[in-house]
């Protein structure tokens, strides 16, 4: 501080300013750091009061290259914003002019700021010519807080920048503009880095238009499956405002495509799905995923009419889709149902006994009880009950039936112990589907397996840590951990040999299969599943297994 004559420099920043004299005024202002603080604020203050063209410049360079003195004096910022916004004209042609320099990300941070609509050209020829990637990011994000729709295909091609920061930068302003362009280039993007795809995720659901949910649509029928969850997720999350568009994808052709549909309109619960849902139905899809999804949905939506299509489900040729129906039928249970339901089991042969077992083995206690004076019925269902049902589901009807006067019947069941492990093959199942679940439960126990059922896979892998099974069986399409990834995590602790895991899936497309396989599965079994296809995978890793 000794070394400069404190009043010398403020004569000299007085004469540079009344000569406009910027270069010599640069100079000045790097040496403040070695002037006292009240000196420091008078140069500062004579700046402030010198013409925008002069000052501006002067300003950016002190709160780019000496950030301590602005932050010591916070009202320089201030100041600077409040000239930039008088003095437009003057921060355009600074930032016009070509030369690279620390203040000019400076500049075009400020130009957003201000929301300076005329730099929006300057901005972007700075994305089209520019190679600070600093001063870049800063244009592109100005870009977006200033909703320049013509910077949206410049902004776009650094979404695909080796920089971290820049990719992260034209996410955001593509979100903020938020045109259909912007939305269609971000969409376009998905598909690589899966942080980048969720930050991209968030900002397309967060933009609530039918164009962006139409997006959000088709990133559900993606190959990856990260992609899949993460959309079904975001889609449920958007609501009421998403039935419209997914309805009418019940109409594709891809079968993957309307299965994640339905799950969605499941999740929302929004009664103007299920006329679609319906139509569906009485079109009879050849695919009996899509079948099981359609009734899935259903059962978790109130029927209040045209719950008739609910019985057709009951005489489907496919186990899991006749259990599927089953409990939406109990879920929207009522008189004219439960007549035709009579009807269809009253001639009590092999037909009859397919519906009733779907009926007791999916725990549909409304339509249980509300036959249970049917003798043909009665009979059929406590026979199931007596010689096949899993001990659980026996459980749970005995105490059903003593708590409603039945103990007669009740007594008919008997209720199997907890049995001793003798090498039964112990098998843990992961769905997030509480029917799937259910149908692994009645499946795994006619194949003699003792199994556990998990509807979140985070609680499946803390099981796996503290005991391992003989074999996993795990979906694919899962929120929060994928089945993918949850092979990935079990393969941090038991490899293929020690602990076999199949891969049980309504996917079709190749990528899965080879990601899938790369985690490490041992094989992948398409669903619906039967009983035969179950037996017979576990039978190629279990060697125990009793078919």
């Amino acid at each position: 501080m000794a070394d400069i004559n404190e009043q010398h420099l403020l004569d000299e920043i007085l004469f540079d300013i009344d000569k406009k004299d910027l270069l010599k005024a640069r100079l000045v202002l790097a040496s403040l750091s070695q002037v006292s603080r009240n000196v420091q604020k008078q140069a500062l203050f004579e700046v402030s009061r010198a013409d925008a063209d002069f000052a501006i410049p002067l300003l950016a360079g002190v709160i780019v290259n000496d950030p301590e003195l602005a932050e010591l004096f916070p009202q320089l910022r201030e100041t600077f914003f409040s000239m930039a916004l008088t003095s437009s004209d003057t921060l355009l042609d600074l930032l016009s002019k070509e030369e690279k320099s620390p203040d000019k990300a400076f500049l075009a941070e400020v130009a957003g700021q201000i929301r300076l609509e005329k730099a929006g050209p300057l901005l972007n020829e700075i994305l089209v010519k520019g190679n600070d990637s600093k001063t870049i990011e800063k244009a592109i994000t100005a870009l977006g807080i200033i909703g320049h729709e013509a910077a949206v295909s410049s902004i776009s091609e650094y979404l695909y920048s080796g920089t971290r920061e820049l990719v992260i930068a034209s996410v955001g302003a593509l979100g903020v503009i938020a045109s259909p362009e912007a939305m269609r280039k971000l969409a376009d993007r998905v598909g690589g880095d899966s942080d980048v795809d969720f930050m991209i995720l968030d900002v397309i659901s967060r933009i609530q238009l039918p164009e962006t949910v139409e997006i959000l649509n088709e990133i559900m029928g993606s190959e990856h499956a990260h992609l899949r969850v993460a959309s079904k997720q975001r889609l449920g999350a958007i609501g009421v405002t998403a039935v419209r568009v997914l309805t009418r994808k019940l109409l594709s052709s891809n079968s993957d495509l309307v299965i994640h549909s339905l799950n969605v309109l499941s999740d929302i619960g929004d009664v103007a799905s299920i006329p679609a849902i319906r139509e569906l139905l009485n079109n009879e899809p050849q695919d009996p995923n899509v079948r099981f999804a359609a009734y899935e949905a259903l059962g978790r939506l109130p029927l209040s009419k045209g719950a008739y299509v609910l019985a057709v489900g009951l005489e489907d040729p496919v186990d899991n889709v006749r259990a599927a129906a089953a409990k939406a039928i109990d879920k929207n249970y009522n008189a004219m149902l439960g007549a035709g339901i009579r009807n269809m089991t009253g001639p009590g042969d092999a037909d009859s006994m397919k519906i009733i077992s779907s009926i007791v083995d999916s725990e549909c206690d409304n339509i249980f009880l509300g036959l249970l004076e049917d003798d043909s019925f009665q009979r059929l269902a406590i026979k199931h009950l007596a010689d096949n049902a899993s001990p659980d589901i026996c459980s749970h009807f005995v105490n059903l039936l003593a708590q409603k006067g039945y103990s007669e019947l009740a007594g008919q069941i008997t209720v199997e112990g907890t049995p001793e492990r003798t090498g039964k093959p112990r098998v843990f199942a992961v769905d997030d589907s509480r029917m799937v679940l259910s149908i692994y439960r009645k499946t795994l126990h006619n194949l003699g397996c003792d199994s556990q059922l998990f509807e979140f896979p985070a609680g499946a892998l803390e099981k796996i840590r503290q005991d391992k099974p003989d074999v996993i069986l795990t979906d694919l399409n899962m929120p929060d951990i994928s089945g993918i990834e949850l092979t990935k995590r079990v393969r941090q602790t038991y490899g293929k040999d020690e602990l076999p895991i199949i891969m049980v899936t309504t996917q079709s497309e190749g990528q899965d299969s080879e990601s899938a396989y790369a985690a490490g599965v041992n094989g992948i079994l398409q669903k619906p599943f039967s009983e035969d296809k179950i037996g017979k995978a576990l039978s190629e890793f279990v060697d125990n297994m009793s078919m």
